[in-house]
């Protein structure tokens, strides 16, 4: 019984949920039928007169048993259909009342009971481990396939599906044809001239003579939108090249092809749909409908460039050739600097001191006498570590570096703000920021990736030590500096936590054994202690009042004009 119900022995380990599920489902549709042969057996071996009841039974049990089939082939397909797991729990526990349903019906002993205990029991410890290992190793996988078909991550997969949705609804609106896709696409390539009223496409870069013909009419009407803009050369030719605008129409364009209009009259007569209204003109209407509208603002501002897996390691080289000069740490996607084997140096022969002539010694009595009536000297105060302010290199954002950290939701910017991660300095680590990465890819738990992909910078790998500046010394604040205000700098409590594969936490850990905390200190260059240094643009000084003057009476309708404050960075 044991056998079929497939329990694990003891030191082998307990197989996946699914799987578990779906050997209770063959068992039950088992027991259904033994019942269902039980029951006709006592069919063929009845006497003329318990035939009929006999023959109700078997019938009874007959359609049990073929309802237990049926729910445990649905079990056995399950993974082949893909549904949610919830399904597949369904499928057994109809099995299992069939399979009870049956054993009733036939008379025999409900074994099939037991088997209903063993679904409604939760998932032993290995069980669920070996559940998300599983679960782990599909999403790796799917992960692999996905980058290897596509060439680019999660989120940049994730941000060509959102710059399908814009272009769906920014094409449309446009106006275009093929052929205004075709002249941006001149233009991308950095041959598009206008001369003699005529655009055309140089057959090489800065050959401003012949080549192909392009439409003048589209080319003007796309110049007129600012879709492109022009450089004028020493002979009077115009280059034509495209604007940001341009750039992310044609990038949307070509996402959603389906959205450009078959000809030019299409397009002319869906603008004209558009623009007209009923208190224009006929000659208003018509103009209107010739000139084209600009890229909707929401889809110019939100999209965003795709960046592949090539490009990122490219850039990642370039980031690595760019070292800092004075900061002692590295960007992710810079190669870690390795800590340098250093020789201990022995200390240097000092010259021996010259000799000092010992002082008389003193009468017994006099020295007891002094050493009981001299002033007692106070304890010197030992050095609080703490309160000693550590000088950390800071970090300068570059301006690739800024357009990230401006690109995070506001909420999370304020949170990176007050806890110094906005420009977050790392330590020197053994391990190379490529490797970090993959480990927090496909190592770490979800829930911790969710938290790290909203900073700018993550937030799990980042220890007090390695934090940045202030939010008051970056807006040029420093007699505001937090560390300044608070005497002391942030501490952390020297302990972590261990969480388990779904995100609780099972065991305490103490980072460090001698029990040092880790301290954050402000790493701009202002005094933490001591007068508070002035503010960087202070208002001018009002002039003193005369005695027995009243004060000028201001204009009504007029404010002192105050300029913002230029250190100010957020």
């Amino acid at each position: 019984m044991n056998q079929t119900q497939g329990t694990p022995a003891p030191n082998t380990p307990a197989p996946p949920v699914p799987e578990q599920l779906r050997r209770i489902a063959r068992a039950a549709a088992e027991l259904a039928v033994t019942a269902a042969d039980h029951a006709t057996e006592a069919v063929c071996h009845s006497r003329s007169g318990s035939t009929p009841r006999l023959e109700e039974v078997m019938h009874a049990a007959h359609a049990q048993a073929c309802e237990a089939e049926k729910y445990a082939g649905w079990a056995t397909g399950w993974e082949v259909e893909g549904t949610a797991e919830y399904v597949l729990r369904r499928y057994v526990t109809s099995t299992v009342d069939a399979a009870v349903r049956a054993q009733s019906a036939a008379g025999v002993e409900a074994t099939a009971a037991a088997l209903r205990s063993q679904l409604d029991q939760p998932p032993t410890a290995s069980e669920r481990a070996a559940r998300e290992s599983q679960r782990r190793r599909e999403e790796a996988q799917h992960e692999a396939e996905e980058r290897a078909e596509t060439g680019m991550d999660e989120d940049n997969r994730d941000r060509v599906r959102r710059n399908v949705y814009y272009a769906e609804g920014a094409v449309p609106e446009l106006g275009w044809t093929v052929g205004h896709v075709r002249v941006l696409e001149a233009a991308e390539t950095g041959r598009l001239y206008w001369r003699d009223k005529q655009a055309r496409q140089a057959a090489q870069h800065g050959q401003w003579d012949g080549g192909r013909k392009v439409s003048s009419e589209r080319t003007r009407a796309l110049y007129g939108a600012r879709f492109l803009i022009s450089a004028r050369q020493a002979d009077g030719t115009r280059v034509l090249t495209l604007s940001p605008m341009g750039q992310v129409a044609l990038e949307l364009a070509r996402l959603h092809p389906e959205g450009l209009y078959a000809t030019d009259r299409d397009a002319y007569q869906a603008r004209y749909g558009r623009v007209a209204k009923h208190h224009k003109r006929s000659d208003d209407k018509k103009a209107a409908a010739h000139r084209l509208p600009p890229l909707d603002g929401i889809a110019f501002r939100l999209y965003r460039r795709p960046v592949t897996l090539a490009e990122q390691e490219l850039q990642a080289r370039r980031d690595a050739a760019a070292q800092w000069e004075d900061e002692g740490g590295y960007c992710p996607g810079v190669e870690t600097p390795r800590p340098a084997a250093t020789d201990p140096v022995e200390p240097a022969p000092t010259a021996p001191r010259p000799a000092v002539p010992a002082a008389p010694a003193a009468p017994a009595g006099q020295e007891l006498l002094r050493r009981l009536f001299a002033p007692r000297k106070r304890p010197e105060p030992t050095p609080d570590p703490l309160r000693t302010v550590i000088r950390r290199p800071r970090r300068t954002l570059t301006s690739e570096e800024r357009e990230v950290v401006q690109d995070v939701p506001l909420l999370n910017f304020q949170g990176a703000l007050i806890m110094g991660l906005v420009d977050p300095v790392p330590n020197a680590s053994p391990m190379p920021e490529a490797e970090g990465e993959w480990v927090r890819q496909h190592a770490w738990a979800r829930h911790f990736r969710m938290i790290e992909d909203k900073y700018p910078w993550g937030f799990y790998r980042w220890s007090m030590c390695e934090r940045g500046v202030c939010w008051n010394c970056l807006s040029g604040r420093c007699d505001l500096c937090v560390h300044r205000q608070k005497g002391g700098p942030d501490v952390d409590d020297n302990v972590d936590w261990v969480y388990g594969p779904t995100g609780m936490v099972v065991a305490r850990l103490i980072v460090r054994a001698d029990e040092r905390p880790c301290v954050w200190w402000c790493r701009c260059a202002c005094p933490k202690d001591g007068p508070a240094p002035e503010r960087k643009r202070a208002r001018a000084a009002a002039p003193e009042a005369v005695p027995g003057e009243a004060p000028p009476a201001s204009k009504p309708g007029r404010r002192a004009a105050q300029s913002p404050d230029q250190g100010a960075l957020f």
